[in-house]
Order: structure tokens, then C-alpha cells, then sequence
């Protein structure tokens, strides 16, 4: 069993860690792909795409809900990936009146490209290590991520504090 501090030294590496999403978002913003570049998705829109890939079509509702977002941000989102013709919508055959969103073949095309390039980023910044020793800190990482799912749901995140007026 480990200690509370080691404990407490893991969730601040982890803080460091996620800290990175918000750092690849940050770099998103300020810098626009370069001209000509086949990655030109923003990592919002990459991480969308990703989850509708992986679990297949949705509902705006459930995909909100899985992202952790507001229905209005996920429907903007949706909005901007269907005029690029990276999703399509259609009606759900199970309720007409909502709509099932899905990956068409030219947002697959894209989140390839967008993972590739963040690849490409990756493997340059970790020149210095080894194939085997990354391998390893990956396959670390899914143990830890398995591991930090056996906490119940309901502990995993503390409701905010109330607003102080």
C-alpha cells in the first residue's frame, strides 16, 4: 500500500500531466495551422471527433455529457465539424425529433492527419529516450489509468464550492 504523500506526489504529476491538454489547446489558439498543412483541426474539435470514432454515433446530449461541456458548446462544436464535412447528422431512428451525429470519411481523414502530426510532435520531443522505455511509460500509464478507475464514480470529483456572494 502506498503512503498518502506518495499519493498526493501522483496527483499533482497527474495535474502536470493533464496540464499538457490545456498547454496542446493554448498553442492551438494562438499559433493557426500553416498554410497548406493537412492538420487543421483544433484539439477540441480532434477530441470530439476521437470519441464520436471510437463509440460511434450520438446524440448531441450524450456527447455533451461525455465531454463534460454544456449542450450549447457541443452543439456550436458539432455545428463547425458539419460545415466543414467532418460530421453529418442525421435523424435518430429511435426519436425523430433528435438527431444521431456521426464521423463522415473526411473527419476520419482529418483526426488521422491531426494524430499523426501530434505523433510526429511527440516522438521529436522524446528523441532522446528509447522506443522500449517509452513503450514501457505507456504501458505504465494504462495500468495507472486502469488502476484510478476502480474509484466509484461518485468520488471522483467533488462538487465545487458554492459561489460566495
Amino acid at each position: 500500500m502506498i503512503s498518502t504523500s506518495t499519493a498526493s506526489d501522483l496527483v499533482e504529476a497527474i495535474r502536470e500531466f493533464v496540464g499538457l491538454g490545456r498547454l496542446a489547446r493554448q498553442l492551438a489558439d494562438a499559433e493557426p495551422p500553416a498554410e497548406g498543412s493537412s492538420c487543421v483541426l483544433h484539439p477540441t474539435r480532434a477530441g470530439l471527433l476521437g470519441l464520436l470514432v471510437a463509440e460511434g454515433e450520438q446524440r448531441l446530449g450524450v456527447l455533451a455529457a461525455s465531454l463534460d461541456v454544456d449542450a450549447s458548446v457541443i452543439s456550436r462544436r458539432v455545428a463547425a465539424l458539419e460545415e466543414a464535412g467532418l460530421v453529418a447528422r442525421r435523424p435518430d431512428p429511435q426519436d425523430r425529433r433528435a438527431h444521431l451525429v456521426g464521423v463522415t470519411d473526411r473527419g476520419r481523414a482529418a483526426l488521422a492527419a491531426y494524430r499523426e502530426h501530434r505523433a510526429e510532435q511527440v516522438a521529436a520531443a522524446l528523441a532522446h529516450r528509447t522506443d522500449e522505455e517509452v513503450g514501457r511509460i505507456a504501458d505504465e500509464l494504462r495500468g495507472l489509468v486502469a488502476d484510478l478507475h476502480r474509484i466509484p464514480p461518485a468520488q471522483r470529483r467533488r462538487s465545487e464550492p458554492a459561489p460566495t456572494r
